[in-house]
């Protein structure tokens, strides 16, 4: 019976030109804004594949010179946009792409692509999660209108009533046809497209499938919640014009209204420090070059440290050996102040998940790039690898510099290629997903909890019904 009566609402479906011209044309969006998205970074990627083998080639190729100075001019990490970062970027727009990495220094990571881009290609910056999350609302709210206010009016709903039909079957047959239309015009194509994309890209691996299937029951889900909340919403209403009126409400507050004022309460509540002062702190607390007063106490702390009287009865190079205690007192600095702001950003991030307690559309701002591998989480996971890389250059021509003493006299210590090449290539490896969500594991929680409400304003619906 339930079966039957699914087909049944879902020919009247069909039949609904308006809403199923909109619900296809925004399917159809979705799958360019994934095409699009793809070409883009897989373009973005090709270029910083391409110089990354240039900078390999001049590191490798830099010739004779003192390993630090190399270590000054090293060279450049660059991060390759996930794959699933055609379904939704997350952050990728607006943070840097490419990292310097040199002695003393943790540097900002440069050329960010939206801060790059055009007034034009800012405004006209969609991703399938974007449009999911902004109008499939609007295309779900419209198939619920149609099949249940529309339906009330024109007297249909009442036949079915009359006719001995449970009102708990209406509802329910009513829900799944159009849960089912927005998952096959608006979902199904777009995974499937990320299949194949990851297929022809050798990225299909155990992490990729489960982000995949993370995201995809995500948006379900975010689609199953918007089609009970519209069907309830229509229950309720009283005429036509009301559940029209009250299902464009909804979608203006849950989408647009409630995610700002959200973001805009966690920016208040846990406000971030500026970019200056964070530079600031770093110059104070870990500087590139010592007083002479610092200096002293240095060299007699490392003279202490190797058991030596005067410089000459070194067995390092003092030099040296004063380059690598800074770098090191710079690491801790480096750890506590970036690690502090860095643990704040993630904090805000949880912060803001908390949140979607009040709309899904919160839930699923988060939770998508989250699993998409987009999220802050995931940036910060190539920071730290690109600094772990960064420090183990450093470290190693610091310690070529320590073990060619010329403390007694002798010439400036220079290194060649058999150096540099013990330097292995930079390979960002993303974190996995069940290292790097935790920023949103609350949404995780609210959208389930939406889930529950949304059948529960389902099962309302149905005992409301009359005939």
């Amino acid at each position: 019976m339930k079966a039957s009566l699914t087909a049944y609402e879902w020919t009247l479906l069909r039949r609904d030109r308006r809403a199923w011209w909109a619900l296809l044309s925004l399917g159809a969006l979705v799958l360019l804004a994934f095409a699009l998205n793809a070409a883009q970074l897989a373009r973005a990627n090709a270029d910083k594949a391409r110089i990354a083998q240039q900078e390999r080639a001049r590191w490798l190729g830099q010739g004779e010179k003192d390993p630090h100075s190399a270590a000054h001019y090293s060279i450049y990490a660059f991060k390759p946009a996930p794959t699933l970062a055609a379904l939704d970027p997350g952050v990728e727009p607006y943070v840097g792409q490419a990292l310097w990495l040199e002695a003393h220094a943790q540097n900002d990571m440069l050329y960010r692509p939206q801060g790059e881009a055009g007034p034009l290609q800012r405004a006209g910056a969609i991703s399938p999660a974007a449009l999911l999350i902004g109008f499939a609302p609007l295309v779900a709210f419209l198939l619920a209108f149609g099949a249940m206010a529309m339906d009330r009016e024109r007297g249909t709903l009442r036949l079915a009533l009359g006719a001995a039909t449970r009102p708990g079957a209406i509802v329910a047959a009513k829900a799944l046809a159009i849960w089912a239309a927005l998952l096959l015009a608006l979902l199904a194509p777009t995974t499937l497209a990320a299949v194949v994309l990851a297929s022809a890209q050798h990225a299909f691996d155990t992490d990729l499938a489960l982000r995949l299937s993370a995201w995809s029951l995500a948006m379900a889900a975010w689609l199953g919640v918007l089609t009970a909340i519209g069907i309830a919403a229509s229950t309720f209403a009283g005429g036509v014009r009301t559940a029209l009126a009250l299902l464009f409400g909804l979608w203006i507050v849950f989408a647009l209204v409630l995610p700002r004022w959200a973001d805009s309460a966690v920016e208040r509540a846990q406000p971030l420090p500026s970019t200056q002062s964070i530079k600031q702190r770093l110059t104070d607390e870990a500087p590139a070059f010592w007083t002479a007063e610092t200096a002293r106490e240095n060299q007699a702390r490392l003279l202490a440290q190797h058991g030596a009287q005067r410089k000459e009865d070194l067995k390092v190079d003092l030099r040296g050996a004063e380059l690598d205690m800074n770098e090191r007192h710079a690491y801790r600095v480096f750890d506590r102040v970036l690690g502090d702001f860095y643990g704040r950003v993630l904090a805000q991030d949880r912060a803001y998940a908390g949140w979607g307690l009040l709309s899904p559309a919160i839930a699923i701002q988060s939770l998508s790039p989250a699993f998409a591998g987009g999220d802050f989480a995931h940036h910060r996971g190539f920071i730290d690898g690109a600094e772990t890389y960064r420090r183990a250059l450093v470290n190693r021509m610091n310690q070529d510099v320590m073990a060619h003493p010329t403390q007694h006299g002798g010439a400036k210590h220079t290194s060649g290629a058999a150096l540099w090449a013990q330097i292995p290539p930079f390979q960002h490896r993303p974190p996995a997903l069940s290292a790097a969500w935790g920023s949103a594991a609350p949404a995780l929680w609210s959208l389930l909890l939406w889930c529950a409400l949304a059948l529960g304003a389902l099962w309302l619906a149905a005992r409301r019904l009359r005939p």
